[in-house]
């Protein structure tokens, strides 16, 4: 392992100020109606970086795809940034997926990057951003497929910090959030073991709650973080791009 793991820090503009040893992706942008620009309103510092750009106000109404990459394109050259990271959680747009290979051949040309989720893989200049917070198959095998698909160079973690509490038997879904605190108290209060899966790459146990219903808890520590790091670099990946509050909570700024 020659080169280190790299993690890039999200973070929002008023938590920016305090990352210094990382690389950062600002949380700052939007797509709004009509494929407007949006921006969060605060400054951003000027040190470079990456652009972070969400499609949660996006709703879905028409608008010119190359004129807003063409806009992103002008912040990210006046902002010194090098690249774009393409955050979006809503199923494949239409008019998305256009942005997103507009993207990939304005970016590129420039000297920039371009990441976004593996559902818009649209374009081989594009990285691909694959989460890691898995509930359940296999992590090894996830991040292994992926190399094969796009190449160690094209794969970006995005390494969200797990913490999910799932009902058993046969759970169909991802449970809910519970805290990294509300985890430690339902392990000591119920006097449970935790076990680590390499094939989750993270920790988990079992409770039964007061109807006798049994839970299936399954959780992120700064350990399964390494364990991570480890397995990504093994396999040829270095980069993931992992929240402020849990790099300060996991001790990595």
């Amino acid at each position: 392992m020659n080169d280190p793991f790299t993690y890039i820090c999200c973070a929002v503009p008023n938590q920016a100020d305090g990352v210094r040893r990382v690389p950062t992706a600002h949380m700052a942008w939007g797509i709004g109606p009509g494929l407007t620009l949006l921006s969060a309103g605060a400054s951003v510092p000027r040190h470079g970086g990456l652009m972070v750009i969400s499609d949660q106000a996006y709703d879905r109404s028409e608008g010119d795809p190359r004129r807003l990459a063409q806009e992103c394109v002008y912040l990210c050259r006046s902002l010194g940034f090098s690249g774009i990271v393409c955050d979006f959680e809503q199923p494949v747009r239409r008019l998305l997926q256009t942005f997103v290979t507009e993207c990939a051949e304005l970016f590129p040309a420039r000297g920039c990057a371009v990441y976004a989720p593996e559902r818009y893989a649209c374009h081989n200049t594009l990285r691909i951003i694959l989460p890691t917070a898995l509930t359940s198959g296999s992590l090894p095998n996830r991040i292994k497929q992926a190399v094969g698909q796009y190449g160690a160079n094209r794969v970006v973690l995005d390494m969200e910090r797990l913490s999910r509490d799932l009902l058993l038997p046969g759970s169909n879904s991802n449970g809910v959030s519970v805290s990294p605190d509300t985890v430690a108290l339902l392990l000591s209060s119920r006097g449970g073991t935790s076990f680590f899966s390499g094939e989750l790459g993270a920790r988990y146990f079992t409770y039964k709650d007061a109807e006798q219903n049994t839970h299936f808890v399954v959780y992120d520590d700064a350990g399964t973080f390494r364990y991570k790091t480890e397995l990504a670099l093994q396999l040829g990946v270095r980069e993931g791009f992992i929240l402020y509050p849990d790099m300060l909570g996991l001790g990595l700024l």
